[in-house]
């Protein structure tokens, strides 16, 4: 099993979540994580601050990504995030702030590990290059058919 597949916990997984922008997608997801004690109470906020300096959104091929995370001292335990959105979401582009994304699906990345932050960041977006995962993430309807397909895709 690799890292990434143990990271990926079903009760983390959202579809269809509803929610009107960027803050409101850190509150949601974010706050669940702070209140079942896998990230700390710090962790909200440095999630929007990291994203206001360094975004996070993929243009990538077929469905729009964003993979907010922050500091390994905001986080208990490693975990992933993972949502797709009812309605797209504005996120900036990473590595170009001036262009805007409209975001459908979210990777919130809460690493507690620093050494394995960049090298889970790494995988990921080797992950987003495929276009037949992000086809397959496009079609997944459900938490459970989205776990599935990542797992899968994280496992390789």
């Amino acid at each position: 099993m690799s890292i990434a597949g143990e990271l990926i916990k079903k009760e983390y997984i959202y579809e269809n979540l509803s929610v009107k922008n960027q803050d409101e997608v850190f509150e949601v997801m974010g706050g669940k994580l702070v209140k079942d004690g896998i990230a700390k109470e710090s962790y909200v906020q440095a999630l929007k601050d990291r994203e206001a300096v360094f975004p996070t959104g993929l243009p990538t091929a077929g469905i729009i990504i964003a993979m907010p995370h922050t500091d390994s001292n905001h986080v208990n335990e490693g975990c992933i995030s993972i949502a797709k959105l009812q309605n797209p979401v504005s996120f900036h582009e990473m590595g170009n702030k001036k262009k805007t994304l409209d975001v459908e699906m979210i990777f919130m990345l809460a690493l507690n590990d620093p050494t394995m932050h960049l090298k889970m960041l790494q995988k990921i977006i080797g992950m987003f290059s495929d276009k037949a995962v992000l086809n397959e993430l496009k079609d997944a309807k459900t938490s459970e058919e989205i776990y599935k397909v990542v797992k899968k895709a994280a496992d390789v």
